[in-house]
């Protein structure tokens, strides 16, 4: 690689330019200039907080039910308990669970190939250069997503659209480390989208030890403080906020880290870090993506699904296990209402207390508060797809996308809209940055001359995919089947129908590899060759009849002025000019000519 491109490859793997080291005088220009910036950004992150309040108890409330482990808060300590203790229903986290595998193997399965590349010329597509090279890239970039933790991360990611309606997950490549995902927990980050309401702008809280922050940004970028502190205590934690959003100002033709299309900013949260950032960089690309599930008007944030099924599920529980109102006094030592609790409570004056009593006299109709739990758990069940995924996950060795089509026609209908916004705002952008990253570090084949300024497009074939495109392909099977039944009838039917194309767009529903179906071209030169060969033997059929009718006139014999003759020495002595008396051969028994008498001529 050239090195006037390094810096171009650096900004769109993530790793700004450096360049040389500032002179002493322009360095406090160039300090002013980002101690203006940092504050302007420490300001909209806390606009955009304001703005993402109110999802906030909404996704706390969600997450103890469906995701314990994926919600952070921005005060929420490194160290809170693992354990959910008003967690009281584990359907909602089972239930999740399988919507998220559901999704990765209906989607991203890493057992099948899940994308195809094509290009903007279907023809062009075909081809033999064409294919080569598309499967080439193909197989190049699914070896790159086997190999570092892209399927991980989206099956996380799939968990917290399921549960949140919202995600978010970086794609980052250097040299030294290659391909790596991070996915980000809800509550740790917020996002802004650009007029076409499209995720360009993501701000992500995090808490990194003084140990870190020398290793990422090197210890000239920490305060004089942060730096002394970091010899004596490298794992006292601070936190660090990270924003990655467009750049406004800045000079395109440029190649320095300040010139960038997206900027990349660090600083410290708090007083010390309003100062100067600890780094600044930028990217060609946005380097993240933020799939919602369902996105109402301009809410930057996805809707989520299971929130009347909680509210629900919450009242049925209060019902068994109420709220309770308790005595003042008993603040200062507390009361234990778990099952099994001990509660030491002193005798009234005059009373004789047993050595050990029940607390509360509970009791509630179980049949009937099961047989409501289990209709709001089977509604939690059906609102995430389970019944769909399960006949993925639970017959994935032999289960085709045709009889996914044909037993759940009605909910894939209903993911539909679902899946085209997880290609929209997910997949394909997704594909669209690993193939820009893989170029940038030549892990692409050359391209041959003939595709060279073309556009990529990205098709999908995964078992979700070629499920919804068989959900509408059966109108075509009655087509044909209503064609083939008049044709029966009336043979010109078959004159509508376009073979080359029915089976190309049967075979692009199903999925099936460009490759497997010849080009127009080799199909009209089959065409012709075939209809050349049906002439010839036309024309040998012919002669071989004309031969046959020439050893039969050949055998058949003719009295010629009274010589015995061939029928077909006769037609050659006419064709030569002579006409000669003909007289049929005399066969036994048949009666002379009179004597004297002439033979016609």
């Amino acid at each position: 690689m050239r090195p006037a491109q390094r810096p171009a490859l650096r900004a769109l793997l993530g790793t700004a330019h450096q360049g040389p080291p500032l002179p002493a005088g322009d360095r406090p220009e160039v300090e002013e200039r980002l101690a203006l910036r940092v504050p302007a950004l420490a300001r909209r992150y806390r606009a955009l907080l304001e703005r993402r309040s109110p999802w906030d108890t909404a996704w706390e409330s969600l997450a103890e039910h469906f995701l314990p482990t994926r919600f952070r808060t921005d005060d929420s300590p490194d160290d809170r308990p693992l354990l959910n203790r008003s967690l009281v229903d584990a359907t909602g986290i089972l239930a999740m669970r399988t919507l998220a595998a559901g999704l990765q193997g209906g989607m991203t399965s890493p057992a099948r190939p899940w994308f195809r590349l094509a290009l903007d010329d279907p023809e062009l597509s075909r081809s033999h250069a064409g294919q080569r090279y598309l499967d080439e890239v193909e197989a190049r970039m699914r070896v790159v997503l086997q190999r570092c933790n892209f399927y991980n991360a989206m099956h996380t990611i799939y968990a917290e659209l399921g549960t949140f309606g919202t995600a978010f997950v970086f794609e980052l490549a250097d040299l030294r480390h290659g391909f790596r995902f991070m996915p980000l927990c809800a509550g740790q980050y917020v996002l802004d989208t650009d007029a076409a309401r499209r995720v360009d702008t993501v701000f992500h809280r995090m808490h990194m030890s003084l140990r870190q922050m020398v290793q990422s940004f090197g210890p000239e970028a920490l305060p004089e403080n942060l730096r002394l502190a970091a010899r004596r205590t490298p794992d006292q934690r601070h936190a660090v906020i990270h924003a990655v959003l467009p750049r406004t100002e800045r000079r395109s033709r440029l190649a320095g880290q300040c010139h960038m299309p997206w900027a990349s900013v660090y600083w410290l949260e708090g007083r010390e870090g309003q100062v100067v950032p600890l780094k600044e960089s930028g990217f060609l690309g946005f380097p993240g993506f933020g799939p919602r599930w369902d996105v109402a008007a301009n809410d930057v944030y996805g809707r989520m699904l299971q929130q009347m099924g909680i509210t629900t599920l919450k009242a049925i529980h209060k019902a068994v296990d109420p709220p309770m109102s308790v005595h003042a006094g008993l603040r200062s030592v507390g009361l234990d209402l778990t099952p099994g609790g001990t509660n030491f409570v002193d005798s009234l004056p005059g009373q004789n207390q047993p050595v050990a009593t029940p607390l509360l006299q509970v009791k509630p109709d179980l049949a009937q508060a099961r047989s409501a739990m289990e209709a709001v758990q089977q509604q939690i069940r059906a609102g995430l797809y389970n019944d769909l995924f399960r006949l993925i996950l639970e017959g994935r060795s032999k289960v085709t996308a045709s009889e996914i089509a044909a037993r759940e026609e009605e909910k894939l209908l209903l993911i539909g809209p679902v899946l085209e916004r997880l290609h929209d705002e997910l997949l394909i952008p997704l594909i669209d940055r690993t193939f820009r990253l893989m170029l940038a570090l030549d892990m692409l084949p050359p391209c041959p001359p003939e595709l060279s300024g073309r556009h990529l497009k990205v098709e999908f074939v995964s078992l979700l995919a070629q499920a919804q495109k068989l959900v509408g392909i059966s109108a075509t099977d009655q087509y044909l089947a209503l064609t083939l039944k008049a044709a029966s009838a009336w043979p010109e039917a078959l004159d509508s129908v376009d073979v080359d194309n029915l089976l190309d767009n049967y075979a692009q529903s199903l999925g099936l590899p460009a490759n497997l179906t010849r080009p127009r071209e080799e199909r009209a030169r089959l065409r012709a060759g075939r209809e050349e060969a049906r002439q010839t033997e036309q024309q040998l059929e012919l002669l071989q009849k004309a031969a046959d009718l020439g050893h039969t006139l050949a055998d058949s014999d003719l009295t010629v002025e009274g010589e015995k003759s061939s029928v077909l020495q006769v037609l050659a002595n006419l064709a030569a000019g002579a006409a000669p008396a003909l007289r049929p051969q005399q066969t036994s028994g048949t009666t002379p000519p009179p004597e004297g008498g002439h033979v016609a001529r």
